[in-house]
């Protein structure tokens, strides 16, 4: 339910910034595409501290549960400052290059100065959220969405088109906006954190006897995994670039059913997050007899998820007509071409998705990352380049590219987990 929420709070914008046409949209989605990569970079960071505060949650550790949240913390603000400092610096010719004319260009420009608001309270709102994730409290972060959505519509509604009284701001009323409602969930997350974790906060021990060392135990879990997430938007912007390549009615087909793969994703994703959670607490208490039982069952009910989703993508060109009404008959074909790599695709991502968070759970991140970026730069890239660029063959063929990358990280990924090195406990006292 977080997950879906989170892609909610998105989705507003989008929707109250399509009244200002076709040029704030653009612009618009420039800017987040250009702040995504250091959000995606911040999220990517509080995951490592979501698996170290899972197993000092576990293991009872009060010292590891205060160093692993405030190492979150520093790690996180830090990683967003400089993403800031670098937005601030380079985006005015990023935006220029992306951007189609100069008014699009200048509407990106300060929307994207606002979005760095944005971007340091996320920073800190997530490593918030993360430890309520962690120590079993994942209502905490919902409740914190749940004010954060209406206040964030609102405002934004009333700066976009100058409601009430309020200045006509456009573009960048969205920006502040969802700044505001993200200052006001950081608050409401900061009140919750003081009633229900001072004890943790305030003790004056840290692992390994240091903040430093603390901040070590951190980097060394969450770099692998944002090395990962840069990686894997690496390859995809390259492989975008490929696709352009292809026959307009092609790349049109490719490109929505990406965006739509992956706002589907998100169901597994959260769901193998959660039990990555849950395998860091387990491995925490040290009960590693209900370990094997525990992921088997979890996987299982994953790959029900994964069939869930096969069954949406497979009814995907007809509910493409609804919500894409001018799209043309050449370009729908193209989509039903796509079916079957999207039926057999969700089983084998949530699978792989799943072996993912539960060998990061234990300490197996760095083997993670190297599994993901061998198969997207050694496999998926040039196979990509070879079939738009030499062989010239069609959109189905580019997206079993994606699929054969999948069934390339199973191995490595399932015979890992069946091999019980991952059963790793982080916790330093």
């Amino acid at each position: 339910m977080n997950a879906a929420f989170q892609q909610a709070i998105l989705v507003i914008d989008t929707v109250l910034v399509g009244g200002l046409g076709e040029d704030a949209l653009a612009a618009m989605g420039i800017a987040i595409s250009i702040g995504g990569v250091v959000l995606g970079i911040v999220f990517a960071l509080a995951n490592g501290a979501q698996i170290i505060i899972a197993q000092a949650f576990g293991a009872a550790s009060d010292s590891a549960i205060k160093s692993g949240f405030w190492s979150g913390i520093i790690v996180g603000v830090f990683a967003a400052l400089v993403g800031v400092f670098g937005i601030v610096l380079f985006q005015a010719p990023l935006v220029s290059v992306l951007a189609s004319t100069s008014v699009i260009s200048t509407m990106a420009s300060d929307y994207l100065l606002l979005f760095t608001l944005i971007i340091v309270g996320v920073a800190y709102s997530q490593n918030i959220s993360v430890y309520f994730y962690s120590t079993g409290r994942p209502r905490y972060p919902f409740f914190s969405k749940l004010l954060e959505l209406p206040i964030n519509g609102l405002i934004s509604w009333l700066l976009i088109y100058g409601i009430a009284g309020f200045p006509e701001m456009g573009i960048q009323g969205a920006a502040v906006g969802s700044a505001v409602a993200v200052l006001l969930r950081g608050v409401f997350l900061t009140m919750v954190m003081m009633l229900h974790a001072n004890r943790f906060l305030l003790t004056a021990a840290w692992s390994g006897g240091s903040p430093w060392s603390s901040v070590q135990l951190h980097l060394s879990n969450a770099l692998p995994i944002a090395g990962t997430f840069i990686s894997m938007n690496m390859s995809f912007s390259v492989c975008l670039m490929l696709y352009s390549q292809l026959s307009v009615s092609e790349f049109a087909a490719v490109s929505i059913v990406l965006v739509w793969m992956r706002t589907i994703g998100q169901l597994y994703n959260a769901w193998a997050q959660a039990i990555g959670i849950l395998v860091g607490q387990i491995l925490g208490k040290d009960q590693r007899q209900w370990l094997d039982d525990f992921v088997k069952q979890a996987w299982g009910v994953a790959l029900y998820i994964g069939l869930f989703i096969s069954v949406i993508n497979a009814t995907m060109p007809l509910w493409f007509g609804i919500f894409y009404p001018s799209l043309r008959a050449e370009t729908v074909n193209v989509v039903w071409s796509l079916v079957p790599v999207l039926i057999l695709l969700p089983l084998a991502r949530t699978s792989n998705t799943v072996c993912g968070n539960v060998l990061r759970a234990g300490g197996q991140a760095a083997y993670a990352f190297k599994v993901h970026v061998s198969a997207q730069w050694l496999f998926t890239v040039p196979a990509t380049a070879l079939i738009v660029l030499v062989l010239d063959w069609p959109a189905a063929f580019v997206l079993a590219v994606i699929l054969i990358e999948e069934l390339l990280k199973g191995y490595p990924f399932h015979t890992r987990i069946k091999s019980g090195i991952w059963k790793a406990n982080l916790v330093i006292t």
